[in-house]
């Protein structure tokens, strides 16, 4: 008996010592519970040694389930604040059980049922809910911890040690207990030994909290702002003092000084100011005196962004991603090299210098940097380590920054110099450096895989070009060859050797026109003055067009149009394209009848054959999809030609058939001078094609 009255008294000074101690450690509520829990259990080892023949019943049994109940609601406080507002309703039910038990345990200490627990079986509902409590306990601190995520697991693996292995002890006790149908009185004096050595774990994570709410809630420029006023206004009264001092002294010379100390203080705190290697080093005595995390992640994310996101108007993008490396870590220069694909064997060439020389250098994969980079997953640091041709080529080198692409491995790298003041390197700035590294990485790929598309599309430009010049060529070589064939028996007559000299000027003239559309893409061409857009009389045209094809065209007669905005070998080029497909289609005895008209705003040209027609799956899939064609020697480009050079002016090409009645292409083009509807009409279209 003697001993257990020693080892609860000793326990409860214990106790109460951990209890001021956290008071004076932690702040805030999570603080105070812990010291709440230290105190509780104080109070029950005082109360046991108090009455050591009842420690489980009367006055004893009621500080142990109180001392019980104050731990399970600290557990539920921890499990509220680091698992978040997901775990609501697990936190509900563990706490209906736990108050469920609590009750059930002091009912069970009233007069009556006392003697429950003079003989500890399975059915004494004072041990049932001792014993239950303890388990829930258990379970609780489990659940605590297992929700807890990495960041915040730190602060709660102590209290979760504590009380789930206080709990786990107390289920010991009362497994022995049911066991042996008696309590172990070494087990009931342990508790207060287990208790005493758990109490240490509640101080320390006590502590943790605390430094983990040290972070102040304020802006580091702020911070960094206040800071230089701070310390310009303690220079300047400095000089203030000292200028006091010299007037004071009476001599003549006094006042002269004084102007010349303020004055040259003023050009002293503007070099001050303007000084990036001052402005470091304050920035580092205020990371490192206020702030637990040494970089502002949102502030470094925001620059990031800001910097790979500028337009190439201010920096190449190659320069950007030094910056946004070097920008961190207050480098003042830096390379980039990228890596090439030389003959099967990659090679990291230069690419880009800020404030470095311009050394065009290329390692290769044997090359000791690389080795020092481990394929990208460490950041090295030179200094007088950095390889002597890099060292020769660029000047003093600081720290080697991977760039690591997710598909394409080690991209680049980034060579940064030496920053304007002592920058020391730990964890954090290297993870830092890593996760910018990868985004540099991203953002050199998506510039690469950009400038790749800028040259397919170019290549497809140049081919649409092409193929549209190989079309005309085809035409034009037609109308040669029928010259040709018609020479030997004309030959002699003079209005053949006319029309000789007109096909053959007509040819050239064609022919050069398409070398020079070929060689200068639409793109390029400088835009026309509004008063030199391209004008047609589209009916004196049509005419000319049938009339070369005798019979075989009708121009139907109607009033005329006006003018349309169109140059004239488009123009040409579009309806020759479509009467000639309209020919092939019809019946040697049916001619292709061609209407004129204006409807609005615009002209509308019909071009009605009466051939077999086509069905709208082929208009669909087949008639306006380049190379695809149905005719044997046909180049599957006319169609999509005359649609293309269409638009190209503001109109448009649509098609009107049904299988067996014939095929009508509608052509619209815009008025000349209507340029409302030529603009409202090439916005429709860009947007259709888009």
């Amino acid at each position: 008996m003697t001993a257990s009255v020693l080892l609860h008294t000793a326990a409860a000074v214990f106790c109460l010592f951990w209890a001021a101690l956290v008071l004076a450690a932690g702040r805030g509520r999570m603080a105070a519970a812990l010291a709440v829990a230290c105190g509780a259990a104080a109070l029950w080892a005082g109360t046991v040694a108090l009455l050591p023949a009842q420690p489980l019943d009367g006055p004893a049994g009621a500080a142990d389930m109180l001392r019980w109940a104050l731990w399970f609601a600290v557990l539920l406080l921890l499990y509220r604040r680091f698992a978040g507002a997901a775990v609501v309703p697990a936190i509900r039910r563990f706490a209906a059980v736990g108050a469920v038990l609590v009750l059930i345990g002091l009912a069970a200490l009233l007069p009556g049922p006392t003697a429950a627990l003079a003989l500890p079986t399975l059915g004494s509902p004072a041990l049932l809910a001792r014993l239950g409590l303890a388990l829930a306990t258990v379970l609780l601190a489990e659940n605590v911890w297992r929700n807890a995520d990495e960041a915040t697991r730190w602060h709660v693996n102590l209290p979760c040690i504590a009380f789930g292995g206080l709990a786990a002890f107390d289920v010991l006790v009362y497994a022995d207990a049911v066991l042996a149908r008696e309590f172990s009185l070494p087990l009931l004096d342990a508790r207060a030994v287990v208790t005493a050595l758990a109490m240490p774990l509640l101080a320390v994570a006590a502590v943790r909290d605390r430094r983990w709410r040290r972070q102040l809630p304020i802006s580091r420029a702020v911070v960094f702002h206040g800071a230089t006023l701070v310390v310009g206004g303690v220079f300047l009264l400095g000089i203030g003092l000292a200028g006091e001092v010299v007037r004071h002294l009476g001599a003549d010379w006094g006042r002269a000084v004084q102007i010349s100390l303020l004055a040259a203080a003023a050009l002293a705190l503007l070099v001050a100011a303007s000084s990036q290697s001052v402005r470091s080093r304050l920035r580092r005595q205020i990371v490192d005196n206020f702030f637990t995390a040494r970089h502002d992640y949102r502030r470094e994310w925001l620059r990031t962004v800001a910097t790979l996101s500028a337009a190439d108007a201010e920096a190449p993008g190659t320069l950007r991603a030094i910056r946004a490396i070097a920008d961190p870590v207050d480098s003042p220069a830096g390379v980039l090299l990228l890596r090439e694909e030389a003959e099967g064997a990659p090679r990291f060439a230069w690419a880009q210098s800020w404030n470095c020389p311009d050394a065009p250098l290329a390692i290769g994969a044997a090359h000791p940097l690389l080795a020092l980079l481990r394929d990208g997953a460490w950041i090295a640091e030179l200094g007088e380590a950095a390889p002597a041709d890099l060292a020769r080529a660029y000047g003093a080198l600081w720290i080697a920054v991977p760039l690591l692409h997710h598909r394409e491995g080690l991209a680049g790298i980034v060579l940064l110099a030496p920053p304007r003041a002592p920058f020391p390197l730990d964890g954090e700035t290297f993870d830092l450096l890593r996760t910018l590294g990868r985004e540099v990485a991203m953002f050199l790929a998506e510039r690469r895989a950009a400038e790749r598309l800028a040259d397919s599309r170019k290549l497809a430009e140049y081919a649409k070009r092409f193929a549209f010049v190989a079309h005309d060529v085809k035409t034009v070589s037609h109308q040669l060859s029928l010259l040709l064939a018609n020479a030997e028996d004309h030959m002699q007559d003079p209005e053949f050797q006319r029309d000789v000299l007109l096909t053959v000027r007509a040819a050239t003239d064609r022919i050069n026109t398409l070398i020079v559309r070929l060689r200068q893409p639409e793109e390029e061409v400088a835009p026309r003055p509004a008063a030199a857009a391209p004008q047609i009389a589209p009916a004196a045209r049509l005419a000319a067009l049938a009339a070369a094809r005798q019979s075989r065209v009708i121009v139907e007669p109607g009033p005329d149009p006006g003018l349309a905005a169109i140059g004239a070998d488009a123009f040409d080029a579009a309806v020759t394209h479509l009467i000639n497909n309209a020919i092939d289609a019809s019946p040697a005895q049916e001619p292709v009848r061609v209407a004129l008209r204006r409807e609005g705003g615009r002209i509308v040209i019909d071009i009605a054959d009466r051939g077999p027609g086509m069905t709208p799956e082929f208009v669909r899939d087949v008639l306006f999809r380049p190379l695809g064609t149905s005719k044997a020697k046909g180049s599957g480009i006319g169609a999509w030609q005359a649609r293309e050079l269409l638009r190209e002016a503001g109109g448009d090409l649509s098609v009107l058939t049904r299988p067996g009645e014939g095929t009508t292409m509608r052509l619209t083009l815009p008025r000349a001078g209507e340029d409302d509807g030529a603009e409202m009409a090439t916005g429709e279209m860009r947007r259709r094609r888009a």
